[in-house]
């Protein structure tokens, strides 16, 4: 089975626990003037638009140290290249995707994602989302056809509440696992918030920082966050401590390769698959490693012209074409191409030690993260 399929298999499960959560929260906390009801759909609405992948990795890792295989997963064992004592499987379902567990925490994922993208669109000062008006804009637009004062600082002050709401949404979740799952996602999103700072903070100086301070803020923003977290609290669920530095390895390596393949595709992607304009980068002027590479070998004239692009909220398309261009001459493209395919390998070395070191995995979950690893390199949005 392949990671595309397997997401598709347990969707419906993360979704239908995301729903269960909000719906007793809609109908739990009191409604003010009428506006509780629809702050707890919106949200819902919102949770459920995304591809939720950090919670499909919390259940894929949750199967890698079951023994029985989710539904969905292959009735029959799938060989793979990496050795290790494999345990054969049957196709019967496992507890956590039976609706319970394995799906809360997955849903609590989830909700904590949903609550930081509102939250970091905000402070991105972007308008759109998925193609839609961020959560900001669209409170901001419905101040403004209500006739409140200062819409805009009023959709943002909204768009706070319902991301703290996401949070702590999240954490009633968590509250249901051990002390030492709670104390890993505490953790881990001290840790998000401190790379963001550090991210913000770059935005604000003329300076490009180093290629090394980006990566570092990548790797605590994006990569543990995005995979090292839910591999290392599915495998907790399962009560699986032995396995968890060989998943920070596969998480971090890949997490990197994440967020590269995101600037890649903020710049060359399609924007309809993306749901938001190419060059938003630009346009907001973020020093992702494309630009950090890319600005010490511009000439004179170059630089001239980028410096009247980058950052520039009024940019054309005609502006994201020339930097494309650019890139390519320089050979910017290729050049971090090759450093995604090296943290790609060191994420396959990893799995190869995880399935050779560690008893009792199951053999299909174990197929299907292999193929992440391909499909990490390869996503097109």
């Amino acid at each position: 089975m392949s990671f595309h399929d397997y997401s598709k298999s347990i969707r419906e499960g993360i979704s239908k626990a995301i729903g269960a959560e909000l719906d007793e929260a809609r109908n739990l906390y009191p409604s003010f003037s009428g506006d509780s009801p629809g702050m707890f759909d919106l949200l819902k609405k919102y949770s459920l638009a995304g591809k939720m992948l950090r919670g499909i990795l919390a259940c894929l890792s949750a199967d890698l140290f079951t023994k029985k295989a989710a539904p969905g997963l292959l009735s029959k064992p799938r060989s793979i290249s990496s050795p290790g004592p494999l345990q054969d499987s049957s196709p019967e379902q496992i507890p956590g995707h039976n609706g319970t567990e394995g799906f809360k925490l997955a849903a609590a994922l989830e909700l904590l994602q949903a609550g930081l993208l509102i939250h970091d669109d905000i402070m991105d000062e972007d308008s759109l989302r998925r193609g839609l008006p961020t959560m900001h804009k669209r409170f901001e637009q419905e101040s403004s056809i209500s006739g409140a004062h200062n819409p805009a600082h009023l959709g943002e002050a909204l768009a706070l509440c319902a991301g703290d709401i996401c949070y702590f949404s999240a954490w009633k979740l968590l509250s249901g696992f051990g002390v030492e799952i709670q104390r890993l996602f505490s953790q881990e999103l001290v840790k998000v918030c401190l790379a963001q700072a550090r991210d913000v903070r770059f935005g604000a100086h003329g300076r490009f920082p180093e290629l090394a301070e980006v990566l570092e803020v990548y790797a605590y923003k994006t990569a543990r966050y995005t995979i090292c977290l839910p591999l290392a609290a599915g495998a907790l669920a399962e009560g699986r401590a032995d396995a968890l530095p060989f998943l920070e390895d596969i998480g971090l390596n890949l997490g990197l390769i994440f967020q590269l393949r995101d600037d890649y595709l903020g710049l060359f992607g399609d924007e309809a698959r993306l749901g938001k304009p190419i060059g938003s980068d630009l346009r907001e002027g973020k020093k992702t490693p494309y630009m950090i590479l890319l600005y010490p070998l511009l000439s004179d004239s170059e630089k001239q012209r980028f410096d009247s692009i980058f950052g520039n909220e009024s940019l054309s398309s005609a502006d994201v074409e020339y930097v494309r261009t650019l890139i390519h001459r320089h050979g910017i493209d290729k050049s971090l191409e090759k450093t995604e395919r090296e943290y790609s390998q060191k994420a396959k070395t990893a799995l190869s030690r995880l399935l050779s070191t560690i008893p009792g995995l199951n053999q299909h979950a174990a197929a299907v993260l292999k193929d992440f690893v391909e499909y990490s390199l390869a996503r097109t949005n």
